[in-house]
């Protein structure tokens, strides 16, 4: 196998062994009522054999490639996802402590800064209004608690 099809080969082989676990994985869901035509394993079924498909037409597609068929690949800028994964780790550090609202905010501005939006500004205030919009469809709405940090007080109804 030439080194321009590896890549791709490894993708399309890791897609294929992440599908068949999926498919291994979902045969452990209990299922529901013997009526029951679409039970809960169903969903996990279908984006198992859906991945291992994908997979397939990958490692397909990466042996009939040829030299002439590649692009001229683009340089590799790592900046945006090195910001983000720095991000994501913080606020599972953080979230706890600081809250959803502050967290979120922040991880919005470090995603938005990461893609070459310079108005941190504006970015924090939008930021600030998706979390706060969240926290309260997610608390009132769905009365899914979803951690507050200082905050906490300003949330706390009567019993």
């Amino acid at each position: 196998m030439s080194a321009h099809r590896l890549p791709a080969t490894l993708f399309g082989t890791v897609v294929i062994v992440l599908g068949v676990a999926v498919v291994v994985a979902s045969r452990q869901i209990k299922t529901g009522f013997t009526y029951d035509v679409v039970g809960p394993a169903m969903f996990s079924n279908l984006i198992g054999i859906g991945l291992v498909l994908s997979g397939a037409a990958s490692v397909i597609s990466a042996r009939r490639a040829s030299l002439d068929d590649l692009p001229d690949q683009p340089k590799l800028n790592l900046w945006p996802v090195a910001l983000i994964s720095a991000a994501l780790l913080l606020e599972a550090a953080l979230i706890s402590r600081l809250g959803w609202i502050p967290v979120v905010a922040t991880m919005f501005v470090a995603g938005t800064y990461a893609f070459g939006d310079r108005r941190i500004l504006s970015n924090a205030v939008i930021g600030l209004v998706l979390a706060t919009l969240i926290l309260l469809v997610f608390t009132l709405g769905l009365g899914i608690d979803l951690p507050l940090g200082p905050l906490e007080p300003l949330f706390q109804h009567n019993q």
